[in-house]
């Protein structure tokens, strides 16, 4: 490890230290990219490949490989800061240009981790080269961020999980799922029966509850060990979904998908920014409050060293 002075030239040009900035050695060390992985052996298949969580990739030769036990894929391009802010993201199916880990049950509490300890770090010509490593799971923090990381993930402006009817791609139809959403289909089916939403209504008559509602409510109930303020974002989520259903009525096309009862925030955030701007900026401002919480945790855990 090296450690080096940040040096600033100030208007009367001299040089003042404004710091300092260690560069450390990585070498038998666990990156998180390795840590994330899940080692289990699956049988692989195709899937359809996204662009953005709504749109199928068209062009040559995308990434459509997915393991079968897959509930959906976190685009990790390198391992630094320096590709936070573009090359980072959650999908419901592969995404086409890989550079990715497929997300399954297994590693699902690691993938939303890294994705926190990647989205809500952002990088500088300070930090940019900064390499990302396994955390300290003893760290008396470590569960709490686990648990926190799970409504991070959902609501992020690079979440694009999502859920899609009758999209075509080689020749075939494609249903995709959102493991990620939080809400029943009960409760679903209920919203829409009240509102006369009678598509959504069938595409959730026969549905099983998905992966987080069951993680969210389920035997473990972790909706009960969030902190408060991941609590506050989602339940503000919860709020918006039930109060926007009739607009999303409105709203929804082939392309959206919002027909969809699991629709991911990547097509609910189209309804709220449309009709709820408000109530989904008081959204984004609870959203920034548990992120500016949970950002210095990143190097308390020992993702990034300090």
């Amino acid at each position: 490890m090296f450690e080096f002075d940040l040096l600033d030239i100030t208007n009367n040009l001299e040089i003042i230290s404004n710091g300092k900035k260690v560069i450390y050695n990585t070498d038998g060390l666990i990156d998180a990219s390795m840590w994330v992985k899940d080692k289990t052996k699956s049988e692989i298949g195709t899937s359809v490949p996204t662009t953005n969580g709504l749109s199928v990739h068209r062009g040559k030769n995308p990434k459509d490989t997915l393991r079968m036990d897959s509930i959906g894929y976190l685009h990790n391009n390198a391992n630094n800061t320096q590709y936070n802010p573009n090359y980072v993201g959650l999908y419901s199916t592969v995404f086409g240009s890989a550079h990715g880990e497929e997300v399954t049950k297994n590693n699902f509490d690691k993938i939303n981790m890294l994705f926190t300890a990647r989205k809500s770090i952002e990088p500088n010509w300070i930090n940019q080269k900064d390499e990302y490593l396994a955390p300290d799971e003893q760290h008396e923090q470590f569960e709490q961020f686990r648990y926190d990381s799970l409504v991070y993930s959902l609501f992020n402006s690079s979440s694009n999980q999502s859920s899609l009817r009758q999209v075509e791609y080689k020749g075939q139809m494609w249903d995709i799922k959102n493991e990620f959403f939080w809400m029943s289909a009960d409760r679903m089916k209920e919203l829409a029966d009240e509102n006369g939403y009678d598509e959504l209504y069938n595409d959730a008559r026969t549905a099983s509850d998905r992966h987080v509602y069951k993680l969210l409510f389920g035997e473990e109930r972790i909706y009960d060990k969030l902190s408060d303020d991941a609590k506050a974002v989602l339940d503000k989520a919860t709020e918006l979904v039930e109060r926007s259903m009739e607009l999303r009525q409105v709203m929804a096309n082939d392309e959206n998908h919002l027909n969809s009862w699991d629709a991911g925030y990547a097509q609910l955030k189209l309804v709220w920014k449309e009709y709820f701007q408000e109530d989904f900026t008081e959204f984004r401002r609870l959203y920034k409050v548990m992120e500016d919480r949970m950002r210095p945790l990143v190097y308390e855990l020992g993702f990034l060293m300090k």
